[in-house]
């Protein structure tokens, strides 16, 4: 079974008007483990798809608006 959460939290984070801490974004997308949600998260910020920033309590992640979709190839003109 393939859940797409990669994709689910990018799409997520594109509608955010603020960055997002872990248990949001768990909670919003339907994975049931915050260590879960946190690799998927920490997985898209080394892959260069969405930001994220560790904080004295958690990590909060945001997506950088000037991508358009993250999962799309840059169309060069």
């Amino acid at each position: 079974m393939e859940y797409n959460y990669d994709e689910k939290i990018v799409e997520m984070l594109e509608k955010a008007v603020q960055p997002m801490d872990i248990e949001k974004i768990r909670v919003e997308i339907g994975i049931g483990n915050w260590n879960t949600a946190l690799k998927h998260c920490l997985e898209l910020i080394i892959a260069g798809k969405i930001k994220g920033q560790k904080t004295s309590k958690s990590w909060v992640f945001w997506l950088d608006k000037r991508i358009p979709n993250a999962f799309q190839e840059a169309k060069v003109e």
